[in-house]
């Protein structure tokens, strides 16, 4: 069985643990902290970067983008949670980029809250903050009553989620709420139904 390497509370984990329950691809979770775990880790990932996803012949994956390439493959196109072509698959690239480059601006964040205060940069939070807000009302702006792309469940909606949900459970909650993303928080309500998303929701 395959072995996904990494704590919830890591949004690309969680990205690719998601994936894999929806695609009803079987595997091991091992919540394993980077930081707190480097050692066990580093027994699946050399270098100590999660996710890590170890294939059954015991080859390992690091980059989250090559995992879900490689669990959709496995899936195959009918499964596979990407449109396969033309605007829908436009769309859903838009929106899974916009995502992909909320997600570091948030754990950047949460890295500088850890620092001492006399250690933190109020500039460098600000600019971080204003970066995922502003990238946060793109989807919020196209979210309607279904899922993003054609109203079928895709990357875009599940990196919506986590990047909402992140912001909203620990790194922006002042900023990002049901008040201020409305529709994002109803997007994240009608997924949180889906054993998926609800059975990988991190804990600090």
């Amino acid at each position: 069985m395959m072995k996904l390497v990494g704590p919830w509370l890591s949004g690309f984990t969680r990205r690719a643990g998601i994936t894999m329950k929806l695609l009803d691809i079987p595997f091991e979770h091992l919540n394993l902290n980077a930081y707190v775990n480097k050692e066990e880790v580093r027994r699946y990932s050399p270098m100590g970067k999660v996710p890590a996803l170890v294939l059954g012949n015991g080859e390992s994956l690091i980059d989250s983008a090559g995992i879900i390439e490689v669990l959709h493959e496995m899936a195959g196109p009918e499964k596979a949670l990407m449109p396969p072509s033309g605007a829908p698959r436009l769309k859903a690239l838009q929106l899974l980029g916009i995502g992909l480059n909320i997600y570091p601006k948030l754990t950047a964040l949460y890295d500088e809250s850890l620092r001492p205060k006399s250690h933190q940069l109020q500039s460098v939070f600000e600019g971080l903050a204003e970066q995922a807000i502003i990238g946060l009302k793109l989807p919020e702006a196209q979210t309607k009553d279904g899922w993003l792309v054609d109203n079928k469940l895709s990357q875009a909606d599940i990196m919506a989620v986590v990047c909402y949900q992140a912001s909203a459970g620990f790194v922006l909650p002042d900023h990002v709420n049901a008040k201020n993303f409305p529709r994002l928080a109803a997007l994240c309500e009608r997924a949180m139904k889906i054993d998926a998303f609800a059975s990988t929701v991190p804990h600090l």
